[in-house]
């Protein structure tokens, strides 16, 4: 049975992406891009299928824009946007399916103490072992560090893990520490998907995945 899950957080557990998308449109706004040029579902497609940094690189370019100076408006802007985000809907019920069963869940992101903070005022906190966010020193992923230093910590059976994102590089992430992988698409921009054990568009699919698992 897979019952211990390592989340990623946005666009996962959480759904951040709105309001990162608002943080990047008011970024540019602020840095004097004319809001007609501003096409949100291009910058979202972007950050799904790819990356913030990416985000960060394309944008930079096309409006020739300081990227320092683009980074630290868009982290200001996304601190209080993303403040408001609210659980991915059927999370709640997969958590608890996981403690039901013996298991824990654990937390995987590259987004900084923020998360932890959101999980804890949605009333996550005690349903979570241990985390490992941007504020610690590994690499990021694909790279399996992160997610081998939890499963050693917490002696974690790699046959009964699996690791739930959003996007390819979390699904490689899972496979380079030898557990399974999940692929949460639910709008199927994900092409690249790392081929993962299960794609699913909504979380009670992989609720019920799990249950038979």
């Amino acid at each position: 049975m897979i019952n211990q899950l390592f989340w990623d957080f946005d666009g996962t557990l959480f759904d951040t992406y709105p309001a990162m998308v608002r943080a990047f449109h008011l970024t540019l706004m602020d840095l004097n891009v004319d809001e007609v040029e501003i096409d949100d579902h291009s910058i979202y497609t972007t950050m799904r299928q790819q990356s913030l940094g990416t985000a960060f690189d394309q944008y930079g370019a096309e409006f020739g824009l300081n990227l320092d100076q683009l980074k630290t408006t868009y982290y200001r802007h996304e601190v209080q946007e993303v403040a408001g985000a609210k659980p991915i809907a059927g999370v709640t019920e997969i958590l608890q399916q996981a403690i039901d069963n013996g298991g824990a869940n654990y937390l995987l992101t590259h987004r900084n103490d923020q998360a932890k903070q959101l999980l804890a005022d949605n009333g996550f906190k005690n349903q979570f072992v241990d985390a490992v966010t941007a504020d610690m020193p590994f690499p990021r992923k694909p790279k399996p560090d992160s997610l081998n230093y939890l499963i050693d910590k917490h002696n974690v059976d790699r046959k009964a893990a699996m690791m739930i994102g959003d996007r390819e590089l979390d699904v490689l992430a899972g496979h380079n520490a030898n557990i399974a992988s999940s692929l949460f698409d639910p709008d199927g921009l994900i092409v690249q998907t790392g081929d993962p054990e299960i794609r699913v568009a909504a979380m009670p699919e992989l609720n019920l995945w799990l249950a038979k698992s």
